[in-house]
C-alpha cells in the first residue's frame, strides 16, 4: 500500500501541469486576438489610422447598443475635410470641413447634408446610441476659434449625423491647426 501513495501524488501533478498548459494557451489566445486593443501601437501624428468596417455581429461594436460601422483615430488637417462614414479626409462625401481662416479663427463646417450636436466634456464611452438619436442636430458651423470661446477644445466629444444617414461621435483629442480625433460611426 505504500506504493499508491507515490503514484496519487504524481497523478495530481501531472494533472496540475496539463491544467497550467491549458490555461496558459487559453490566455496566450485572448491576448493575440485582442494584442491591437491591449497595446496601442504609436501613430504617426500625421497618418490616419484606416476605418475598421464591421458588419453586424463581427464583434467590433464594443458592447455597443448597435453595430460599428467605422472606428479609429485620425489627424484631419487645416482646410481638409473628413468622411466619417469611411474615416479619411476628402472632398468626395465629405461630413465636414475643418476650415483655417487664420491664426486665430477656425471653424467646423458641416458638409453634404451631415449635422452635428456638441456634446461637450465627457467620457467618450458614456455616450449611448440611445442618447445620440435624442439629440438636436445642427448643420450649422460649429466655431472652434483658437482663443476662450472654443466650443471644440481637446476634451470635448461631437456627435453627428453624416451625410450617409448613419449616427456617430468622436472625441478632440488634440486641438489645433489639425484636429485628432477618435471616431466612431454606427450603421
Amino acid at each position: 500500500m505504500a506504493d499508491q501513495e507515490p503514484k496519487r501524488d504524481s497523478s495530481a501533478r501531472v494533472q496540475i501541469t496539463v491544467a497550467l498548459i491549458g490555461l496558459a494557451g487559453v490566455v496566450a489566445t485572448a491576448l493575440i486576438a485582442n494584442w491591437s486593443n491591449i497595446f496601442h501601437g504609436h501613430q504617426s501624428p500625421t497618418a490616419p489610422v484606416p476605418a475598421q468596417p464591421g458588419p453586424p455581429g463581427s464583434g467590433n461594436s464594443k458592447k455597443s447598443e448597435r453595430p460599428v460601422h467605422s472606428s479609429g483615430a485620425l489627424v484631419v488637417r487645416g482646410t481638409f475635410s473628413c468622411d466619417l462614414d469611411a474615416g479619411v479626409e476628402t472632398n468626395a462625401g465629405a461630413d465636414f470641413w475643418w476650415e483655417i481662416r487664420d491664426h486665430v479663427q477656425r471653424d467646423l463646417v458641416p458638409r453634404n447634408g451631415a449635422a452635428f450636436f456638441v456634446v461637450g466634456q465627457r467620457e467618450f464611452e458614456s455616450i449611448r446610441w440611445s442618447e445620440m438619436e435624442r439629440f438636436a442636430y445642427s448643420q450649422d458651423k460649429i466655431s472652434a476659434p483658437n482663443n476662450n470661446s472654443n466650443r471644440i477644445p481637446a476634451g470635448t466629444v461631437v456627435t453627428y449625423k453624416t451625410n450617409e444617414g448613419r449616427l456617430g461621435k468622436f472625441i478632440v483629442d488634440e486641438y489645433g491647426d489639425s484636429l485628432k480625433i477618435r471616431w466612431r460611426t454606427y450603421d
